[in-house]
């Protein structure tokens, strides 16, 4: 089998993950095969008994030295040629022995290990810049007084910025949410996150409140959609190309906004994105209970470990030590010891 059929074969196995992962692993594979090419050998021409694992563990070598990528990067990449050589070990396609796919396993792991990156640290908005956010989206003019499609989109984006506030749910778990997982009794929702895990978040009021005034200003087109109501996005499509059909938003579409709001309030410096502001409500359901657990549940984490950050991001006993030390008192006392300055006398 030739090396590129064996790596379209893999992409387009729908077991490898999600279409984000495959795309993902797309871009690593064809870093791959730039490699190849370079090693003189032609994906679509070599046969894949010519590798060897040498070969395979070189690649990391050609993506840190020749492509430059980041260490985060690399580990995703390499992910994506670990799942590629898994799928044709389990098929019988590659002609590695047992004791070679050791040694496959343990090049990677000791790259993994020796290229660890480095831990993300969380930038959350500070409050005064997220009411600022806010505020650009209930202050957005519109461009005609009298158009619907603006006057619903500018409602919704209201509600996206207001729910993205209060519960850090991540973009792709908006977008899913279906006017059956409101409850309007405990003015919260299921929703499903990572992994098919499901978790109920709570919307405050301004939040619940600018929910109900976009449906309620939709409930014409909700009605004529012919689809059940229940079945339909809370946060749906208002662009022409929409028509009269209630589609779903993007995960684009939402980034967009954020930013358009962002560039609006003045805060396009701050880099204010939808992930920040979960950001922003991790770190302040963490300031408030002082709970990881309950941190963890609130976020949909799967591991302690991922949540653990906001621990150390707001943990404040270095500052309050570093007061204790270099505070006005101390450093009054410190420059009264310091002989004079020779130049300003």
């Amino acid at each position: 089998m030739l090396i590129s059929d064996s790596i379209e074969r893999y992409l387009e196995d729908a077991s490898i993950g999600s279409a984000y992962t495959r795309r993902t692993y797309r871009t690593s594979m064809t870093h791959f095969q730039a490699y190849l090419t370079e090693r003189k050998l032609t994906p679509d021409v070599t046969e894949i008994d010519r590798l060897d694992v040498d070969r395979l563990l070189a690649f990391a070598n050609y993506l840190l030295d020749e492509s430059g990528v980041g260490q985060r990067t690399l580990h995703t990449y390499l992910a994506g040629l670990v799942g590629w050589v898994q799928f044709l070990q389990v098929r019988g396609w590659l002609p590695l022995t047992p004791q070679e796919l050791a040694r496959f396993n343990e090049g990677i792991k000791r790259v993994r290990k020796n290229q660890r990156p480095p831990d993300l640290v969380p930038h959350p908005p500070k409050p005064e810049d997220l009411a600022a956010l806010v505020a650009a989206a209930y202050e957005r003019p519109l461009k005609r007084k009298d158009d619907e499609r603006e006057f619903l989109g500018k409602l919704r984006d209201i509600a996206v910025v207001e729910v993205l506030r209060c519960t850090g749910l991540r973009v792709g778990e908006l977008v899913k949410i279906t006017r059956k997982q409101l409850d309007g009794d405990e003015k919260s929702a299921w929703v499903i996150g990572k992994r098919g895990k499901a978790r109920r978040i709570y919307f405050d009021q301004p939040a619940w409140g600018a929910i109900h005034r976009y449906l309620q200003a939709r409930q014409i087109h909700d009605g004529a959609a012919q689809r059940p109501l229940a079945e339909l996005p809370v946060f749906a499509r208002h662009d022409k190309r929409a028509g009269s059909k209630i589609l779903p938003l993007t995960t684009m579409s939402i980034q967009n906004t954020i930013r358009d709001l962002a560039d609006r309030a003045d805060l396009a410096a701050k880099g204010i994105t939808p992930h920040a502001l979960r950001h922003y409500f991790a770190t302040r359901i963490y300031q408030t209970t002082h709970d990881l657990a309950v941190t963890q549940t609130a976020l949909g984490h799967s591991s302690p470990n991922t949540t653990r950050i906001y621990a150390k991001l707001e943990d404040d006993a270095v500052r309050s030590a570093h007061q204790r030390a270099f505070g006005r008192g101390q450093a009054e006392s410190t420059e009264e010891k310091l002989p004079p300055n020779k130049e300003t006398e």
